[in-house]
């Protein structure tokens, strides 16, 4: 580890040189998208990612993408990432050196080095891969079972070892497990055989549209509720919080910028929903971060997310909520992200068409 400290050291005087060695191998270059390819084991697996695509032309450039070149061996020498927060600006470049069994990457950004990875091979397996980087620095190690990765050994300078123990089948992989001192978490499971991701989708619908009053009932609120928004930050994990607001709350908001007075964020009462005890939700949460993963600008499983808590509130809004709480006549139940990128297509899904035409004639429409 010493000597790659040393190398990692060196790397900013060594920039040109490594990205000319490696340009020059370069035989192929293709499109990916993000987030790429990586030699290590289990690495996408581990984090419910997925390899890049490869794509015949570029992207938009508001679109995140990669730019991979192969060497004549069909080995990867060259990754530049293209930003698509950055207009499409190149933002970062991993040069990769072969010599025999062992590999070395070396990652830059604008700031210069990242880190310096070394692999270790035997034939064709990885056997370790030790890392420096301004962050810190760690290794990995990795057993194999019948010639699959099984066993990966995590260390780290600034982290708990954990290990991950996969499991495979003849279809691939079953599991993978991580444990951290005393405690496992399930990374990846694959689901069981009738798994209907629509259904239990559904399931979860309903045990929300169960849950969410009883918790409403228990925001500390100062007046006449105007709205209950289910917050979230990502719609894909199916994780988020109710908010409420009262009328008065609403119109202070309001006066400042219209959007804030749908911003939860902003909102006093809040309270967590305890999901834990939801059937499958383990697992339906995984299988929608995997259809983000398929393709991260279409972001498939956030929308299955987004369109799932739009018609929870849509039902929500069925409900007598004098019950409830106290509430204000014109008083709507809706699902939002954080930074109200999707107001208003969610208030077009969470409400009926005579309550939108309502918000518009009194002016409580998003930018009205």
């Amino acid at each position: 580890m010493a000597d790659l400290v040393a190398r990692f050291g060196k790397l900013a005087d060594e920039y040109e040189s490594r990205k000319s060695a490696a340009t020059a191998l370069v035989e192929r270059w293709d499109w990916y998208t993000w987030p790429g390819l990586d030699l290590r084991p289990l690495f996408f697996e581990r984090d419910l990612l997925k390899p890049g695509r490869r794509m015949e032309t570029r992207p938009p450039m508001d679109q995140n993408v990669m730019r991979i070149g192969f060497d004549a061996a069909g080995r990867m020498t060259v990754t530049e990432g293209y930003s698509g927060f950055l207009s499409g600006r190149l933002h970062y470049e991993t040069f990769v050196r072969y010599d025999g069994e062992a590999v070395e990457s070396a990652h830059f950004d604008p700031m210069g080095p990242v880190y310096l990875h070394e692999y270790r091979f035997d034939g064709t397996l990885m056997r370790s891969a030790h890392t420096v980087a301004r962050g810190g620095s760690g290794r990995e190690t990795y057993a194999y079972s019948s010639g699959r990765i099984s066993r990966v050994e995590i260390e780290h300078d600034r982290r708990p070892r954990s290990v991950l123990t996969a499991e495979h089948d003849d279809r691939g992989l079953v599991s993978l497990v991580e444990v951290v001192g005393q405690f496992s978490t399930m990374r990846y499971e694959r689901p069981p055989a009738g798994f209907d991701l629509d259904a239990e989708c559904q399931a979860v619908a309903d045990s929300l549209v169960e849950r969410i009053p009883a918790v409403a009932a228990r925001l500390a609120v100062d007046g006449p509720v105007d709205c209950v928004a289910l917050s979230y930050y990502r719609a894909a994990p199916l994780s988020f919080e109710i908010a409420a607001a009262t009328a008065d709350e609403r119109a202070e908001l309001r006066s400042v910028d219209p959007e804030l007075a749908w911003s939860p964020a902003e909102f006093d009462a809040n309270a967590d929903i305890d999901l834990d005890e939801v059937g499958s939700l383990r697992l339906v949460r995984q299988e929608l971060a995997l259809l983000d993963a398929e393709d991260v600008d279409a972001a498939a499983g956030a929308q299955v997310g987004r369109r799932l808590l739009c018609a929870v509130a849509a039902r929500l809004n069925l409900l007598d909520w004098s019950r409830t709480l106290t509430v204000t006549d014109d008083f709507v139940v809706y699902a939002v992200d954080l930074e109200l990128v999707d107001l208003e297509a969610n208030l077009a899904d969470c409400l009926a068409p005579d309550r939108l035409a309502r918000l518009r004639e009194r002016g409580w429409w998003p930018n009205s």
